[in-house]
């Protein structure tokens, strides 16, 4: 059972998003969302799938047999518009853009519960790695 994921934000006073299960939509990708923005389209969300190999088949090797996992932080931005239009009606919100960060991991079946650890603590630590911080906020390339 899904249950809510809460993330600080990087403000200097950090603000919680709290992400509520929303369910999976037809193509078994499972949504959360926080609800907080002022509209609906500026909600950001976090999307997870699990895309598992078909079944074995006897006499087939299991070498390329692969599980993957996918995790994407969508945190849309709402473009600011004046107050309202000619008529007096507040504008409707619209998107300016999306930044987006996707986490895909590749699992082969034959990886063990460590490998799998291993993988998944090292990624979030990189992410907290002096070198990835200044790649990704300050769009400086480590050489």
């Amino acid at each position: 059972m899904a249950v809510n994921i809460v993330l600080p934000d990087a403000l200097g006073t950090p603000v919680n998003h709290t992400f509520i299960p929303i369910g999976p939509d037809p193509k078994a990708v499972f949504w959360f969302e926080d609800q907080s923005a002022v509209s609906a389209n500026g909600n950001w969300r976090i999307s997870v799938q699990l895309r598992r190999p078909a079944q074995a088949q006897a006499g087939v090797s299991s070498s390329g047999r692969i599980n993957r996992a996918s995790i994407i932080l969508h945190e849309p931005v709402l473009e600011t518009l004046g107050t309202s239009t000619v008529s007096g009606i507040p504008a409707a919100p619209t998107v300016a853009y999306i930044p987006r960060s996707f986490m895909e991991f590749v699992l082969p079946e034959r990886a063990t519960l460590q490998n799998r650890k291993d993988l998944r603590k090292m990624a979030a630590l990189l992410l907290a790695e002096t070198q990835m911080i200044a790649l990704l906020e300050n769009l400086v390339t480590p050489y």
